[in-house]
């Protein structure tokens, strides 16, 4: 048996709602098959799946539950928070939460989206950490160069949803994409950022919500005044 991991991530930049990696997973019979496998896929419409309608993205990956495993991290609000309040990087948070998962998986093939401008050294990173032998493709667009890496962004960005989705049910408010550039996701966080009971939304380490925090801050010192 011959595994193949594909792996990306969603979610990087909101300062809203938790960070995704998705992890599509495969057994073939040997290396020789993963072209066929991965053409099936394409026939699917798998690909990045920022080129994909929600709609069209959420069929595909319910057809993926039933051709692969599939496996996820997720950075919450309050890990990527402590990891920034530490001065840690983002990163190596992403990177270590990749090695927990593959050290159980152990595949022989590992295909992933480079999470930095030099991929070959991102490749090395990931590997030197590993405590088995196999063999790395780190690229950048890799999600639309590989359809395994393709439906790792359809995982990833599919559960990124799924949660946002639960989050505005929960809070029962239109938050919008979580993005900083949001006019929704903006004017939630102007008129919510103190709200003690939605603390487990924000990134409160990112520049976009220090920002309106401590504009806020200053308002109320004035008004006190």
């Amino acid at each position: 048996m011959y595994k193949v991991i594909g792996i990306d991530e969603a979610g990087k930049g909101p300062v809203l709602g938790s960070m995704f990696i998705g992890f599509s997973i495969i057994n073939l019979q040997s290396l020789k098959d993963l072209n066929s496998y991965q053409d099936k896929l394409k026939e699917l419409g798998v690909t990045d799946s920022k080129k994909l309608t929600p709609k069209r993205r959420n069929f595909i990956y319910n057809q993926l539950k039933d051709n692969m495993d599939m496996k996820y991290a997720q950075l919450t609000p309050a890990l990527i928070d402590t990891n920034n309040t530490k001065g840690g990087k983002l990163n190596q948070l992403e990177i270590d939460a990749i090695i927990q998962i593959l050290e159980v998986e152990e595949p022989q093939l590992i295909m992933i989206d480079a999470l930095t401008a030099n991929p070959e050294k991102f490749g090395e990173e990931i590997k030197k950490h590993l405590k088995f032998d196999c063999k790395i493709i780190a690229e950048n667009k890799a999600d639309v160069k590989y359809e395994v890496v393709g439906a790792a962004s359809i995982i990833a960005k599919e559960l990124r949803e799924q949660e946002l989705s639960q989050i505005k049910q929960n809070i029962k408010l239109d938050c919008g994409s979580g993005y900083p550039a949001d006019p929704k996701t903006k004017k939630f966080l102007e008129e919510h950022h103190d709200n003690k009971e939605f603390d487990f939304i924000f990134r409160k380490s990112w520049e976009t919500y220090k920002k309106i925090s401590k504009t806020s801050n200053k308002e109320k010192s004035l008004m006190d005044f």
